[in-house]
């Protein structure tokens, strides 16, 4: 069984990185936990990450002896120790420097045949002038996006289950074996047989997994092309689902299901009096961006709704109504009061009331941004957030720091919230597998 020994940059890099490694031996050196403690109280990425390991390693740390040693579920013995550094380092190295006490313990004749864990290449460099074994991890974002809550729950079931699931209306989450469900996370129960399952949601006023009400509903012209967009369409027409979160890669319908679920409430069953789409039509720090373009405010606001123009082309043609461009149909609804455009950036002071509300690229807001636009929203409103969070457009904000990865990880306990995660892209086979390659190699 492989020993190794994890540098601080590991740990900064990913917090989770223990989720990477099967039946081995961890050891975390005491100078790295009094680096990492230090680091806790520091804005930005390396505070952030310092204490989101050591919440998780306070966890670890109640379960057993870190000196002996502490068997986590995937056969990982993660340990600690307090040895002093030797006395083998060269004379020019600090023993005071950290990288060098762990290169100190490595020379012990206990730690031989251990392995560093860095992904400090001047590290490497002077571990392996000393015969030390070396490895580094990957520093991709993958982890961020693994560890984000999707808003189902997969589960095989009996043939049984799913007879009372059906025959009862419902079912009871702890006669599935569910000890933990959030509300209005959605559920598929699978068996060997494909045609018996369980779709639903989980209600949380009734304690029970339910079944979809609008499964099959058609939504200005549109159907859900998969189980997931399915969910997407329950939630967004749900009434007492006021918060709505969407995020996918590109492709997978996000911004066609939240506008055709939006006019639907608005035009066909006016639940709502008006559909308000929203975008940051600046970048971070340069609120008056909109200067830069010629025309009035709202022609310079129109020349930032690309996606919606197009979406709403999409939706004409799938109504198999009269072609129209994008522009004319917007701004027909806009003359009908029926749909307003939205520049963020102007939010503060707004209050919503009686509207739906989309906002595009969440992802790209922080934490107060996001917090900034819940709170305007009032009586008998609806808040859509949709984006990708692995297409951060903000160069210093990271995707575990993004106001729309931390609502819906924050949020998802509160039973007017609803979240989905939507993974097939139907835009075209082409863009499925491009951006699957994309995906691979950008974050492994």
């Amino acid at each position: 069984m492989a020993n190794y020994i994890v540098d601080t940059n590991i740990i900064i890099a990913n917090p989770f990185f223990l989720r990477e490694f099967q039946e081995c031996t961890v050891m975390i050196p005491i100078y790295v936990l009094e680096e990492l403690d230090k680091l806790k109280s520091r804005e930005g990425n390396s505070g952030f990450r310092a204490r989101q390991f050591l919440r998780n390693f306070k966890d670890i740390e109640e379960r057993g002896n870190l000196l002996q040693g502490i068997e986590l579920k995937n056969g990982v013995i993660l340990k600690s120790t307090l040895e002093k550094p030797a006395v083998d380092l060269p004379e020019n190295f600090d023993v005071n420097y950290v990288d060098n006490k762990i290169l100190s313990i490595m020379l012990a004749e206990a730690h031989k045949n251990d392995i560093l864990l860095t992904n400090d290449i001047s590290m490497r460099i002077k571990a392996s002038s000393m015969g030390i074994k070396c490895k580094h991890l990957d520093m991709s974002d993958k982890h961020k996006l693994d560890d984000l809550y999707n808003g189902i729950l997969e589960l095989k079931v009996s043939e049984e289950s799913v007879k009372k699931f059906y025959s009862e209306n419902g079912i009871d989450p702890k006669d599935l074996g569910i000890e933990v469900i959030h509300p209005n996370q959605f559920f598929i129960g699978y068996t060997d047989y494909s045609y018996s399952k369980i779709i639903g949601r989980y209600d949380s006023e009734k304690e029970k997994i339910v079944k979809l009400h609008n499964e099959d509903y058609t939504v200005f012209g549109v159907k859900a092309k998969d189980v997931r967009q399915k969910f997407a369409l329950e939630a967004l027409l749900n009434p007492k689902i006021p918060f709505v979160s969407i995020t996918s890669r590109q492709g997978c319908g996000k911004t066609l299901l939240a506008l055709a679920a939006a006019l639907e409430q608005v035009i066909e069953q006016s639940m709502y009096s008006k559909v308000i789409i929203g975008k940051n039509t600046s970048p971070i720090d340069k609120w008056n961006y909109q200067g830069f373009t010629t025309g009035a405010t709202e022609e310079k606001l129109l020349t930032h709704f690309g996606n919606y123009t197009t979406t709403l082309e999409n939706l004409q043609s799938i109504r198999g109504k009269k072609s129209k461009s994008g522009s004319d149909m917007l701004n027909a609804l806009i003359n009908q009061d029926k749909l307003e455009i939205l520049d963020i950036s102007s939010i503060l002071g707004s209050s919503f009331i009686d509207k739906i509300v989309i906002i595009d690229e969440a992802q790209s807001f922080d934490a107060h941004a996001i917090r900034s636009i819940i709170t305007r929203i009032g009586d008998n409103c609806k808040l859509i957030l949709i984006g990708d969070i692995a297409q951060q457009t903000i160069s210093r904000l990271d995707p575990d720091k993004s106001g729309l990865y931390v609502a819906i990880e924050w949020l998802k306990e509160i039973p007017e919230t609803a979240h989905i995660t939507l993974d097939r892209v139907h835009r075209s086979t082409f863009v499925d597998k491009a951006s699957r390659i994309f995906d691979k190699k950008m974050f492994g």
